[in-house]
This record gives C-alpha cells, structure tokens and sequence, in this order.
C-alpha cells in the first residue's frame, strides 16, 4: 500500500475530525459538534493549517493527517498524528521538512506509552523519549471546598483579564520543559472562542488588584469528563498554599456543574505538583512518552 501526501485544504476539515475520533482511519464519519471544533482549533491565532497539516492518500482516498504545531519562541513543532500505521514514514517526513523550513530546532511527539507500534516506529525513525506525562483522573464527585490563603478572593476571569493571565502564566512556566510564551491573542482566543458554548471557566485568585493564581478548567462538550488543563501561581506568591486552594477551586466548579470525572496531567518531573494532585483525589490512570527528533540544518 502506498501513501502520498499533500498538504491541507479547508475542505479537509470533516477528515481531520474523522479521523482524530477514530484514532487513525479507516473514519467515515465525526461525532455530532466534532467538525466544528476542529475547525475552531484550526482557527487558532498562530496556527497555519494550509502550511503546517498535512494528509495522507492512499489509492485517491484521504487517509489520515499529521499537524506540525510551530511553536516558533522556542524553535519546536509538535507533531500530532491521526493516521494508519502506512501513512506514518511520509506524514513524518512531510513535517520534518516543514520544521527544516521554518528553522525549527526540534520535533516533539507525545505518545501513549501503551502504543508500542507507535513508540517502536518513532524510535525507529530516530527520534528519542525525553519525557514522560502522567494522566491522571478523579472520580469522586465531592467538592473540596479547599480554603484560601488569608486576604484573597477568587473569581473567574473576563475578557478583560487576558492580558494579565498571559503575563501570569508565562511567569508561572517561563523556562519549563516544553512551554511556549503566550500572548494575549492566544489567551483570549483559547476561553473564550476555541471551546464554544459556555467559554472555559478559568478561575483567579487575587488579592488588592493582583492576580495570584489560576486554574483554568475546560470541558469538551455536554457529557465529557472534566479537565483541569493549567494551574500556576505567580513567581512571588508560591509556598502560601495557592496551588492546593485554587485547583481544588477548579475540580468544585467542575463538580458543580457535574463534569466529572475530572482529568489532569502532569509533569513526571513535578514530584510537587503530582503529591498535591494525589492529596486532592487525583490517582494516575496511564502515562504519555515524549519524542523529540534534533532538526539539522
């Protein structure tokens, strides 16, 4: 079976949605609301989808795509593939060739561990495991009702907090592995236009006008378990107990409105961040593999 690859038309859209439920072809059709998410992911500020996507051919039929995410402050892509097996050696090369043209320094593919073909083919083609993910889940459907440090209030944040949430989260992770800076765009694109209909709920603690934390939750759709996507708190406001109070503050407004169970994911190198989320119920369920391949010039 041979595969060919051309790059991405907006008519592409249902395939892409197709095929990422389905985990790879053969996809014949995308759940209800699917299309239209994809479509506002592809939507994205700093997203070029006709540049960086690409689908897979086989005999005339589409077969699957990869999307090369540029992530251009910190000179990486990550690839996300949605693909038969057959389709992966030239949706790969297909990427590398765009990171090569835009002078990217690395490629990163997040894998399950579980997915030995995947993991046995990544390692194959010369990329490298240089991280590990844990994903972890709460089942409970209790709220916490965590208290705050003394002095502050919380509350969820509007859109004129965008541009202070993008100054917070890019202090609170500046300088971790594989964190790209945000900009008020993308921030304000990502609550309130990527998730549709109500906008995600992301929650700031603040104390005399100054944001001190925030957790930002997300559900997928009516139905969907919870998630608590970032949780960060200011360079100078750490060691007060603001992580624990504000995603325990995330997993009751997702109790509340009764989107649980409730995933997060962390960090294998955060031993703090995993025993905070243990305390709060969390248990791990499965890990996730980083790839990275080193873009030569």
């Amino acid at each position: 079976m041979t595969h060919t690859v051309r790059r991405f038309a907006w008519d592409d859209v249902l395939l892409l949605a197709a095929s990422e439920a389905a985990h790879g072809p053969p996809a014949s059709a995308a759940p209800a609301g699917a299309v239209e998410r994809m479509r506002r992911w592809l939507a994205q500020p700093g997203m070029d989808p006709e540049r960086d996507c690409f689908v897979a051919i086989d005999d005339g039929t589409p077969a699957g795509y990869a999307y090369l995410v540029v992530e251009q402050p910190i000179s990486r892509g990550v690839l996300i593939f949605e693909a038969a097996p057959a389709g992966w050696r030239p949706l790969l090369d297909a990427a590398v060739a765009d990171a090569r043209f835009l002078g990217l320094a690395v490629v990163h593919v997040d894998v399950a561990e579980s997915d030995d073909a995947l993991r046995s083919f990544l390692g194959s083609a010369g990329l490298a495991h240089v991280r590990t993910h844990l994903h972890l889940r709460r089942d409970d459907a209790e709220a916490i009702n965590a208290p705050l440090p003394t002095g502050a209030a919380i509350r969820p944040a509007g859109r004129d907090d965008t541009a202070a949430l993008a100054d917070l989260q890019n202090a609170a992770f500046g300088g971790s592995w594989g964190y790209a800076p945000n900009t008020t765009d993308t921030i304000a694109y990502g609550v309130f236009e990527l998730p549709g209909d109500p906008p995600d709920h992301v929650l700031l603690p603040e104390a005399d006008g100054r944001l001190l934390a925030y957790c930002w939750t997300h559900r997928q759709h009516a139905g969907a378990p919870g998630q608590i996507g970032m949780v960060g708190t200011a360079p100078a406001e750490q060691s007060r107990g603001l992580g624990r109070a504000v995603t325990a503050a995330g997993v009751d407004h997702l109790v509340g409105i009764g989107a649980t169970p409730i995933d997060i994911t962390v960090d294998a190198e955060n031993p703090p961040a995993l025993r905070l989320y243990e305390r709060l119920g969390f248990t791990v369920r499965w890990r996730s593999v980083w790839y990275e391949l080193a873009i030569s010039a």
